[in-house]
């Protein structure tokens, strides 16, 4: 499977720049996620643009040029799980798919949720690495653990998928609406 990952941290002064690349299953929407053929294989691009993030999705790689079917802006995200194997619909997942928990991201959006199976372990991770810098690189401002009365930690997601433990990211809102990132390791 051909995809790319880009670092978001080199700019060269473009508008738009395609961070991350590749095919991955998709979820429907919540009334449709247990019917087997609506989970469809898209093309995904990650890009930034303008200071905002945007995971785009179209039907095939050859249709990029067109308009995209989909978007997700990343500021609306606020929870993503790599090996989601705590989620109420991981056993119909794996189940259905016949995937392991490494093979599939999670993310909570504002308006829904969604899954995203990729190829192997080694793509969905290249997903997460990608996502989570993304996640972290947006415009945002860490609060002062003095100012809230909360420890607030940013650290790097796992060196890889082989270990025993699933990774997490969530988005904590304080009082302040102020945003404060986390990454979670949990025990499998």
């Amino acid at each position: 499977m051909a995809s790319r990952c880009i670092s978001p941290f080199c700019s060269h002064g473009t508008e738009e720049k395609e961070l991350c690349s590749g095919y991955l299953y998709k979820s429907p929407p919540e009334n449709q996620i247990r019917l087997q053929k609506s989970w469809k294989r898209r093309f995904f691009i990650l890009k930034n643009s303008k200071a905002s993030f945007q995971l785009e999705y179209y039907k095939n790689k050859e249709k990029t040029k067109t308009e995209p079917l989909g978007a997700i802006a990343l500021s609306q995200v606020s929870l993503m799980l790599l090996r989601p194997e705590s989620h109420p619909m991981w056993k119909w997942v794996h189940q259905n798919f016949r995937c392991s928990a490494t093979c599939v991201l999670f993310m909570k959006v504002a308006d829904r949720d969604y899954f995203f199976i990729g190829e192997d372990s080694w793509e969905v991770e290249k997903w997460f690495r990608a996502l989570f810098d993304a996640l972290n690189h947006r415009p945002h401002r860490l609060l002062d653990p003095e100012d809230s009365g909360r420890i607030k930690e940013i650290s790097e997601p796992p060196l890889s998928l082989n270990m025993d433990k699933g990774a997490e990211w969530k988005l904590e809102i304080d009082i302040s609406q102020e945003s404060i990132y986390s990454f979670v390791k949990k025990p499998k």
